[in-house]
């Protein structure tokens, strides 16, 4: 995965596997970016679930105090997460 990825296809990539994980294909396109994932039908299971995706996608790693709802609360705090750890490996 290239470290310049650009974050409009980050953000794209988590809305589509949100989609895919609450098997709800209308949020591919409608999600809010700001707007709380829990809203999205994202519990906490699926949430790690998509930390999973994330992880093996992007090539990177959280750590465990990293993992806080708090910080993972919106498709934009994800992106921006993603977005720091992909800085840290260039």
């Amino acid at each position: 995965m290239s470290t310049d990825l650009a974050r409009a296809d980050v953000i794209q990539y988590l809305r589509k596997k949100i989609a895919e994980i609450t098997e709800s294909p209308e949020l591919e396109q409608e999600a809010n970016v700001h707007a709380l994932i829990r809203d999205m039908g994202m519990d906490s299971l699926r949430i790690v679930q998509l930390i999973v995706h994330i992880e093996q996608y992007f090539e990177i790693s959280f750590e465990d105090e990293e993992l806080v709802i708090d910080f993972f609360s919106t498709i934009d705090h994800f992106a921006s997460s993603i977005a720091k750890k992909r800085v840290c490996l260039a």
